[in-house]
């Protein structure tokens, strides 16, 4: 009779543990619309955080899961505005492929998305593991830039670390310089003025380790490289999107009296490197849109420049063209911002202001590293990188200051 009552209790255990989502860590966002146990369907959309940008940027771990039990993962645009009654459309939240990771560290892709009719895009997820991680893409978080700047001074004892500033909710912004203040050739590389754009810090951080390597080490003796990898720190630590945030985002916000902190951090040391020894370089780190390549914005006057100017600017673009080959090769023409239409947000654009207060000899660029590929891992984003810095060596090589 009691083993009869055993065997009863053992069978009344339940088959599957129950699927739960998660967010609470930096840079999680996800607003659950459903979640069917039955049928291992969870449906979110991106949250929408008042004022501050695009509702796009998804990372949400899935907890409770049965190995080899698959799980369907919906996806939906945010309903709600998120400036004035502007409601973003579908396919900046939607990729191809969800990314994947059993740790929080090494990011695979998923299978690729089904849109459907209601327009969601539905991903079939194969767990292997009890717990998962999914995002919109390979995520890069203040933790992992914290990380990626001590290796660098581990790897390079004479580099300095430095505090940008504190953002307005009270987060450090950290950079890094590498060489002598004093070098012949100065150069700042940053990325994140966009919080969803992640791609930006990838390419960053396979950049800088290149910048860091043997290979670099002729350009590091006559360079002084200055290096954000996060801007915006405080919507990549909330999850928000951070573009076209109210009354403005990063990338709008350099004017005579910036509402950042580190943008006007930024500006006093673009204009003190600028003042002491020449600014040489400023690259700004962003991505596109879903079925964009990978390309550089120039200049609005490119075609009406002269003399150093348009040697230096047709100089960068042909090199980079050269060098940036992996995963798939840079447009070798610049693309222009010609959907800003207004002088005075012209006037704002991060890449703009440097070239209004430096010199006829620097360079200012923003490098849009296209995202919406199961290419663009870790490491294809960083074989930008490499490739970013290759041309940057190659190209200070020529000394953009020569008459």
């Amino acid at each position: 009779m009691k083993r009869s009552l055993a065997l009863f209790v053992f069978f009344t255990f339940p088959l599957h543990a129950e699927m739960r989502v998660s967010t609470d860590f930096d840079g999680g966002n996800a607003e659950v619309v459903k979640l069917d146990q039955a049928s291992q369907t969870v449906r979110i959309m991106p949250k929408l955080h008042e004022a501050r940008g695009w509702p796009c940027w998804w990372y949400l771990k899935l907890e409770g899961l049965t190995l080899g039990r698959p799980v369907q993962l919906q996806v939906q645009a945010q309903t709600k505005p998120f400036r004035d009654s502007t409601v973003l459309p579908a396919a900046w939240s939607q990729p191809k492929h969800a990314w994947l990771s059993s740790d929080g560290t090494s990011w695979t892709p998923s299978e690729a998305g089904a849109r459907g009719d209601d327009k969601t895009m539905t991903y079939t997820l194969r767990p292997k593991t009890q717990s998962l991680h999914v995002a919109w893409g390979p995520p890069f978080l203040p933790a992992d830039a914290e990380t990626l700047l001590a290796e660098l001074t581990a790897t390079l004892p004479a580099s300095k670390r430095f505090e940008l500033s504190k953002t307005r909710d009270g987060r450090a912004v950290h950079g890094i310089r590498i060489g002598d203040d004093k070098a012949r050739h100065q150069v700042w590389i940053g990325a994140r003025q966009h919080a969803w754009e992640t791609g930006g810090s990838q390419v960053g951080r396979g950049f800088i380790r290149w910048y860091a390597s043997d290979e670099a080490k002729t350009l590091r003796a006559k360079t002084c490289l200055h290096f954000i990898p996060i801007m915006d720190v405080d919507n990549v630590a909330l999850g928000a999107g951070g573009k076209e945030a109210v009354p403005r985002d990063h990338n709008r916000d350099w004017a005579d009296a910036p509402i950042y902190p580190e943008v006007a951090a930024a500006q006093r040391m673009i204009s003190e490197i600028h003042q002491k020894h020449g600014l040489d370089a400023y690259i700004d780190l962003h991505n596109p849109g879903a079925n964009d390549p990978i390309f550089f914005f120039g200049p609005f006057a490119f075609e009406r420049m002269t003399g150093t100017q348009q040697r230096n600017y047709s100089r960068w673009i042909e090199l980079a063209a050269e060098n940036i080959t992996s995963p798939y090769p840079v447009e070798p023409k610049y693309r222009f911002a010609t959907y800003v239409t207004d002088e005075e947000e012209r006037s704002r654009m991060s890449s703009g202001w440097v070239r209004k207060h430096t010199g006829d000899f620097t360079l200012s660029v923003t490098l849009e590293t296209g995202w919406n590929s199961p290419l663009m891992s870790v490491e294809g984003y960083s074989n930008v990188g490499i490739g970013l810095g290759r041309a940057l060596r190659d190209y200070l090589e020529e000394d953009p200051r020569r008459p």
